[in-house]
């Protein structure tokens, strides 16, 4: 039996709520399910729960059933249903509750992402003796501890312009140099006397997938990131986004292949590089402009009395019928209508012009070859590729840094807890 940490309570409603548990708990009519794995708080996990959830990820990660095998699972499994319970609990001393609705959907679009028709997932579990239910309480938890750490942390959390900008440079200088499809599996280390245990934990998985295990199944599982919702999904990583020790991990990795364990900060990663090319750059703008032009040729030799009165009739464009009169009384040819032009095809000082301009409005006056002109948008069609990109970078640093909150915060509950651990 693992050391108990003691809350101060009622030992006898405590065993009084332990009792009423089993005798309520459906699974309990079996031999097996008489047994408790482990208590959490008030909450019982059977030894009943412990094999379906074992049942669960043996089928979903593609490995061969054995007794070694459940032995090797068993305790990184119960601590997972562990921190299920803990994260449950916590939601609902929030009043936060997941809609039956959600539940569903999520169920659905898991179906969607392994190609299976609707009902299939249901069918493949059933013939393999594993009730949905199973796979829908991981769901419930995962969904619960996601709207958790929202409700309590993410008004506290801001990210500035200035670090959507930094990001956005990274981009655009790592166009043409590798990127790497990327999948983690996240072993935190919260207190050093546990790195050993978390190495060791990382190592049985490494040794699952290599046996043939489901990286994406195990990932789910397993892995302490935020990105175990989504089977340890990072997305396409520059070179150079991730720690000195994970980029140099990726970049020596063979397409399709997995890291050993890599320690960081935080703790042991595992990394799989799924596909590489080469990085893209910004997305392509999607964005066309009806682009409107006053030009004052210079004529004499003072450019300052050609942007006075520059500045003069860009003061009395209220909008694109009166830019047309002020056209005509430019009397040159090269004011008027530019046409329909996407803003990447402009030069990049014109795109900086019009970029932020709103429809309407008259841009500042600016000297060009052989005058001064203004320019006015009267019309915009599709996104810019910052207003495509922009709101992306905010979120994916907004999820960094819930991430790293709500790996303290499960830590802290566990710390808070009352723990019975029983095999």
């Amino acid at each position: 039996m693992s050391e108990i940490k003691f809350q101060p309570q009622t030992w006898a409603l405590t065993l009084f709520a332990i009792m009423l548990s089993v005798s309520l708990h459906p699974s309990y009519t079996s031999s097996q399910g008489l047994g408790i794995a482990a208590i959490v708080n008030d909450d019982v996990i059977s030894l009943y729960d412990l094999e379906e959830r074992l049942d669960l990820l043996i089928i979903t990660s593609n490995q061969k059933d054995s007794v070694q095998l459940r032995k090797r699972l068993s305790r990184q499994t119960l601590n997972r249903l562990i921190d299920e319970k803990l994260k449950l609990q916590e939601a609902k001393s929030l009043g936060i509750n997941v809609p039956k609705s959600r539940l569903e959907q999520a169920f659905f679009d898991m179906e969607k992402q392994n190609k299976m028709p609707p009902g299939g997932l249901t069918k493949f579990l059933a013939s393999k003796g594993i009730n949905r239910l199973a796979l829908i309480d991981q769901i419930e938890a995962s969904m619960a501890w996601r709207d958790t750490i929202n409700k309590k942390f993410r008004f506290r959390i801001s990210i500035s312009e200035e670090e959507i900008d930094d990001v956005i440079n990274d981009i655009r200088k790592s166009k043409g140099k590798p990127e790497y499809l990327t999948s983690e599996i996240f072993f935190p280390v919260n207190n050093p006397k546990k790195a050993i245990e978390a190495l060791n934990n990382a190592n049985r998985v490494i040794e699952q997938i290599t046996s043939g295990g489901n990286f994406s199944a195990l990932a789910r599982n397993y892995s302490q990131s935020a990105s175990a919702a989504v089977g340890g999904d990072l997305g396409w990583v520059r070179q150079g986004q991730l720690s000195k020790n994970l980029d140099a991990a990726l970049s020596n990795l063979k397409k399709g292949s997995i890291s050993k364990a890599i320690r960081t900060i935080g703790g042991y990663y595992i990394i799989l590089k799924r596909d590489q090319r080469r990085g893209l750059g910004l997305p392509q703008s999607q964005e066309k402009i009806d682009l409107r032009q006053v030009f004052l040729p210079l004529l004499t030799a003072d450019i300052n009395l050609l942007m006075a009165q520059a500045k003069s009739m860009a003061a009395r464009a209220k909008d694109c019928s009166s830019m047309k009169k002020l056209e005509a009384e430019s009397k040159s040819s090269l004011s008027g209508s530019l046409g329909m032009i996407n803003t990447t095809s402009l030069p990049a000082a014109i795109q900086a012009s019009v970029r932020n301009l709103p429809v309407g409005t008259p841009s500042n006056p600016t000297t060009a070859e052989g005058g001064v002109k203004f320019l006015m948008v009267c019309k915009r069609t599709g996104s810019s590729a910052l207003d495509i990109i922009r709101p992306k970078i905010k979120q994916n640093l907004l999820n960094e840094r819930l991430d790293i909150t709500a790996r303290g915060y499960l830590r802290d509950l566990r710390l808070a807890a009352f723990l019975d651990v029983r095999i």
